[in-house]
């Protein structure tokens, strides 16, 4: 999977809370493994010098190149199990020689006639113990192997009353950055293993079918859970939350309802047919808004004169008739069934040129009357009533009643949720209606995030400004 410049940056933008989580946490818990786990540690050293001999010099070298070549000699004599074995001796502490080695760094300063020996433990007294045994057994080490070699003593070592680590700055930054780098590769890979419907762009790219409407997330608590779990978050952006909150949800309400007004003009264009036009409005699964979907777009509609009816087809577990506190029976299954009469059934609402036709009584065999020769002459009869039906359906994926009804619509509008519908169970649900010859009208994006309904307002602002 390939990501644009823009994409990482919307991706970025998208969970900087959770960077920004990630990094303090690296930075704290660093801090603390640091300065509470980690015990000091304390380093004792001492600097050597090298005199030169100039009669044992090669005419090839010059005296200082043939100096530091003796340094890397005189470091290699030192690296010995003999040399620490002769400091275990001689400071008579309980370290194993190798164990000294491990403790010990002789490195040349700076490629001079210099060397320093470095001794780090956990205490400060057998770290200056080691060293100055070793200020004193090194040169005797070195003269016994090489008898004409001159060293004398530079910087003698001193009691370090400092520890000289962990360093607590560079731990917690290190820390940090470990933890920034995790956070992005976690979302990375989040991102490519993330199979949900992430943004209308995604669903076009994917499927090749347009989107008719993007419809916001109306319940602002899905977006500012993270925040209520983080207290110090929680107080900084409180007040700035609640000073915004009533001109916010203004705003959601006045692109809600756009949103419907937008979805209700593309489908007059999609659906250029005289007479009365037929919608299936369904989903792959339950709770990604087909019902919300069904019932305010045929408020739209309605108000724009046309006759709409509403047929909750979902002759399971319908609630359209909640939305308008009115009783589920006697509905559909009752006029199907021939045990009432379809003037029964029908149900005015508060909205003018709006009715709808409930569930009615739960049936056994909900398939076999959607696809009834019944279910066909009823919708003759109202085809001559109102100018839009709309079908209210189960869950494509759930139960194929949905698709009983496509021989009777005039298209299909499939209702996804952004970040909760996954690509299979679309895919699924799409060849589900394919099979069947359905026609499908294009895809109603749901529960869009708050990010992208600041981005429409921003330009449904500009477009009424005085100035445009």
């Amino acid at each position: 999977m390939e990501f644009t410049v823009k994409e990482i940056i919307d991706l970025m933008r998208k969970r900087i809370i959770w960077i920004v989580i990630s990094l303090f946490a690296g930075l704290f818990i660093a801090f603390l493994y640091t300065k509470i786990i980690i015990n000091p540690s304390y380093t004792a050293s001492v600097q050597l010098y090298v005199i030169p001999n100039d009669s044992e010099a090669s005419v090839n070298l010059n005296e200082l190149n043939y100096a530091q070549k003796v340094v890397a000699t005189y470091i290699n004599f030192l690296n010995t199990n003999v040399f620490y074995e002769k400091i275990q001796n001689d400071t008579m502490l309980d370290y194993s020689p190798n164990q000294i080695r491990n403790m010990t760094s002789i490195k040349s300063v700076n490629n001079t006639e210099i060397f320093k020996i470095s001794v780090t433990s956990l205490s400060a007294k057998d770290s200056y113990s080691l060293a100055e045994s070793m200020e004193r057994m090194a040169p005797q080490l070195i003269r016994s192997i090489k008898p004409s070699a001159r060293i004398s003593v530079v910087d003698p070592v001193k009691f370090p009353n400092k520890p000289s680590g962990p360093n607590v700055l560079k731990n917690t930054f290190v820390g940090g950055i470990f933890s920034l780098l995790a956070a992005v590769i976690v979302i990375f890979l989040v991102e490519i293993f993330d199979i949900n419907i992430k943004n209308k762009e995604d669903l076009i790219a994917s499927y090749q079918l347009p989107v008719l409407a993007e419809i916001p997330n109306f319940n602002l608590t899905k977006e500012s859970k993270i925040y209520n779990k983080i207290p110090i978050l929680s107080k900084l952006i409180k007040k700035k939350e609640e000073k915004s909150k009533e001109g916010f949800n203004e705003s959601v309400r006045f692109i809600f309802s756009e949103s419907f007004k937008s979805l209700r003009t593309n489908l007059r264009f999609t659906l250029m047919k005289e007479g009365c036009k037929k919608i299936i409005i369904s989903s792959p699964l339950p709770s990604d808004g087909k019902s919300t979907t069904s019932i305010n777009l045929g408020i739209t509609i309605s108000q724009t004169g046309s006759r709409v009816l509403i047929i909750d087809c979902d002759l399971r577990k319908g609630k359209v008739h909640n939305n308008f506190s009115i009783m589920y029976k006697p509905g559909l299954s009752d006029v199907l069934s021939g045990m009432t009469e379809l003037e029964d059934v029908i149900k005015n609402t508060s909205y003018e040129n709006l009715d709808i036709i409930p569930l009615g009584s739960l049936s056994p065999n909900p398939s076999e009357l959607l696809s009834s020769s019944q279910m066909e002459e009823l919708l003759l009869t109202l085809e001559e009533k109102y100018d839009y039906i709309i079908f209210d359906t189960p869950p494509v994926n759930v139960l194929s009643d949905s698709l009983s009804l496509v021989k009777y619509s005039d298209g299909l509008l499939m209702v996804v949720r952004e970040g909760v519908t996954s690509h299979p169970n679309l895919t699924y649900a799409l060849d589900k209606i394919r099979l069947t010859n359905g026609n499908i009208l294009g895809f109603v994006l749901n529960d869009v995030s708050v990010d992208q309904v600041k981005k429409l307002n921003y330009y449904y602002s500009r477009y009424g400004d005085k100035d445009d």
